[in-house]
């Protein structure tokens, strides 16, 4: 009866007393494992020898058994062996290796394995291609150790899976759509893996031929316009662009555009000689040439032409003064007399000549409304003679002029040819009101229209001061003062160091002139007098 009590207790603590079980590593212990392929892992497990205990993981897709069956099971004490295959992303990651002991429950151990991020790194061997302007497809190898995807843009699509990601090395294709514009295009697959984007370039022709504007030139009159317009014909979408060259084209609508289009710009009124710019543009380059006319050149009006020194008109004797009146047959800013480095002077001034049937006169002044010449000594003999005046190469209208060999006007001290002439005194002073000249004195009346001298003189010249005498060939010359004829004067010819054209008469005041500041003055030479009205102070 004793030894049955005493089996009886024993057998319930026998019961109650589980198998001990201890890992190493401690559970406090994890595996810190790279994140490349690992394949050494060890857990070992102590129990006593007939205690059995089976073992699992939480994470089956990285963690594998090496020894056993992976929902294995062991007996006293043992080693578990397991891999984890290689970490392809970023992130680091966990597992747990899961040790159940039998016996009581609730007498479960566990190992922790954590598993470091992929350092992603990847590489295109191919970094770009080059495809014709009709599209086409096309694939690229990807060598990666980590997961990527790849993305097109609108005209590169990257097809279905498994080509627009993977996990390690790969293939991606994709498919260029046609090019409808006319420059070449440039676009890429982007292949990211978090941080990491590798670009595979792709480079597409262009189709030239898509792309026209018209007109290709323009020309544009001098008043200018507000609104010309140029047409672009181009694929849609295909883009464009537009600048110029010059500041007097502006571009009022189409700087850049996509697609079909137009291009608008004005041009102001042009005030100078014809001009040209361009309007320039992308793609190609283009360019239209626009031309914008000048302003005609104005109408060279020749209305009369008249000694310069009486003013008066009709005739006209070589070696002549002479005063032309019209419109637009000079510079508007005067030009003044200029003499060269030879002596002469010119024959063309401020873009202005004189022509007498053809031939160019010497000029002393020339303005828009007015220019002075010296007729040429060569018209001598001519029973008429032809007048114009060339402006900036445009000639003027002809007006017949008779041809005499004597045209005498007087010159006034006002120029206006009456009143008070330009004469000197004996002493050189001006004659007039304050200082008249004396009866019996010689006075030196200035005209033209003398005609020719003997020696000849020269066209646009200056007279050499005497010795020689230049002096008139016609004849008689005589001076009539104060309705006293004075024959023969003492000198008739040209001024000396003055122009060629200038006529110098000395001439002795008579004695019976009746005194007074306004004394009139004739000369006559041949049958031609200078014009009445021009007056001198007698004493």
């Amino acid at each position: 009866m004793r030894l049955f009590l005493v089996l009886a207790v024993a057998a319930p603590l026998f019961a109650q007393t589980p198998c001990p079980y201890q890992l190493s590593p401690l559970p406090s212990q994890p595996f810190n494992i790279p994140a490349v392929s690992y394949t050494t892992g060890q857990v070992t497990v102590y129990a006593g020898y007939d205690c059995t205990w089976t073992y699992s993981t939480d994470s089956p897709s990285w963690i594998s058994f090496v020894s056993g069956s992976q929902n294995g099971t062991g007996t006293g004490p043992g080693t578990i062996g397991f891999s984890a295959s290689a970490n392809v992303a970023p992130n680091s990651r966990s597992a747990k290796i899961i040790v159940t002991g039998s016996g009581t429950t609730g007498n479960v151990l566990t190992v922790t394995v954590n598993q470091a991020g992929a350092v992603c790194a990847i590489t295109l061997p191919q970094p770009s291609a080059s495809i014709g302007v009709s599209g086409g497809i096309g694939s690229f190898p990807v060598q990666a150790n980590c997961t990527w995807s790849a993305r097109g843009q609108s005209w590169i699509a990257v097809t279905v899976p498994p080509n627009t990601s993977g996990t390690t090395n790969g293939t991606v294709n994709y498919t260029v759509a046609a090019n409808p514009c006319a420059p070449q295009r440039t676009g890429a697959v982007s292949v990211t893996s978090f941080t990491v984007n590798q670009q595979f370039q792709i480079n597409q022709d262009g189709s030239p031929g898509n792309f026209a504007i018209s007109p290709t030139s323009a020309t544009v009159p001098p008043a200018g316009v507000t609104l010309n317009t140029l047409n672009v014909a181009t694929g849609a979408g295909c883009p464009w662009t537009t600048t110029v060259d010059v500041s007097w084209i502006t571009i009022l609508s189409g700087k850049s555009g996509a697609g079909n289009g137009g291009i608008g710009y004005s041009v102001p009124a042009n005030s100078g000689p014809q001009r040209v710019g361009h309007i320039t543009g992308q793609p190609g380059p283009w360019v239209i040439t626009v031309t914008q006319q000048a302003l005609p050149p104005p109408v060279v009006q020749l209305n009369a032409m008249v000694n310069a020194a009486s003013n008066v008109a009709g005739a006209v004797s070589p070696g002549e003064i002479v005063t032309l009146y019209g419109a637009n047959i000079g510079p508007i800013s005067p030009a003044s007399f200029q003499v060269n480095a030879d002596g002469t002077y010119a024959k063309s001034l401020g873009g202005t000549r004189v022509l007498f049937d053809g031939v160019p006169a010497g000029i002393i002044y020339a303005s828009a409304v007015q220019v002075n010449a010296v007729s040429p000594y060569g018209l001598a003999g001519n029973a008429t003679t032809q007048v114009q005046v060339e402006y900036q190469g445009v000639l003027s209208n002809a007006i017949s002029v008779p041809v005499q060999a004597a045209h005498p006007g007087l010159f006034t001290v006002d120029a206006s040819g009456l009143g008070g002439g330009a004469i000197l005194n004996q002493d050189y002073s001006l004659n007039g009101g304050l200082n008249p000249a004396p009866r019996g004195s010689f006075v030196m009346i200035y005209c033209t229209g003398g005609g020719v001298t003997t020696p000849p003189n020269v066209d646009a010249t200056i007279t050499p001061a005497p010795p020689p005498l230049y002096l008139l060939t016609t004849s008689p010359v005589s001076v009539t003062i104060g309705g006293i004829t004075v024959t023969p004067v003492s000198y008739s010819g040209a001024a000396p160091s003055q122009i060629a054209g200038l006529t110098q008469i000395n001439a002795q005041v008579p004695a019976g002139v009746t005194p007074g500041t306004k004394v009139p003055v004739i000369v006559t030479i041949g049958t031609w007098q200078s014009q009445p009205g021009v007056t001198m102070a007698v004493q």
